[in-house]
């Protein structure tokens, strides 16, 4: 009985991590957090707050490249990258890389995305978004698709995080890293649109 359902239970994950076939479009306390659309936070700050896609040019002012990661919260293939995330950001954001998660799915709020960021220990701002504009924007429709963008705000890469699903294995494409390494060094991203691998974002 306990094998038919460990069985079960990884049928339930890998379903719900299974994007369908065709179209691939912080920790944080109160004192952070903004309410205005007009507060943008600081590089290093690790923040939850709600801006517009109009918001793009100040938000990734500075960065080097700005990696913009759409969010859900209970999407189990976005759990599986947390780890990876907090990584990527730790190897280069000191290279001047800029990370931001983005929450378009209904249910996103300020409250609940600042709970997420602290539970998942991030070291970047979610951006709450509960009216899709960004999902619009950048043409996301599943959890851990992913854009990187130079200076100029032209896409140099979009797709996942790298080839895992539900789980994190050694031997996954990574991505997110090697675009970041090829751009950094001046080349084009060995693979520019990488399949995203995750959950339907939950949409009004």
């Amino acid at each position: 009985m306990q094998g038919s359902l460990g069985w079960l239970v990884a049928v339930v994950i890998m379903t719900a991590c299974q994007r369908p076939a065709g179209k691939d479009p912080a920790h944080a306390s109160e004192s952070q957090r903004s309410t205005s659309a007009n507060v943008v936070p600081l590089p290093t700050e690790a923040s939850v707050f709600a801006a517009s896609p109009a918001d793009l040019p100040r938000l990734t002012r500075g960065a080097t490249l700005t990696v913009v990661v759409f969010f859900s919260a209970h999407c189990p293939c976005q759990r599986a990258h947390d780890e990876k995330l907090r990584e990527l950001a730790a190897t280069y954001e000191p290279q001047g890389v800029r990370f931001l998660l983005i929450d378009s799915e209904a249910s996103s709020s300020l409250t609940n995305d600042a709970a997420e960021a602290r539970q998942r220990q991030y070291p970047f701002a979610i951006l709450s978004d509960p009216a899709g504009q960004w999902a619009e924007k950048f043409g996301a429709v599943y959890a851990t698709y992913t854009v990187i963008l130079d200076p100029a705000l032209r896409a140099r890469y979009h797709g996942g995080i790298d080839s895992d699903q539900a789980r994190t294995t050694a031997t996954a494409e990574p991505y997110v890293r090697n675009a970041l390494t090829d751009l950094l060094h001046g080349a084009e991203p060995r693979v520019s649109h990488g399949k995203t691998l995750g959950c339907s974002l939950r949409r009004r």
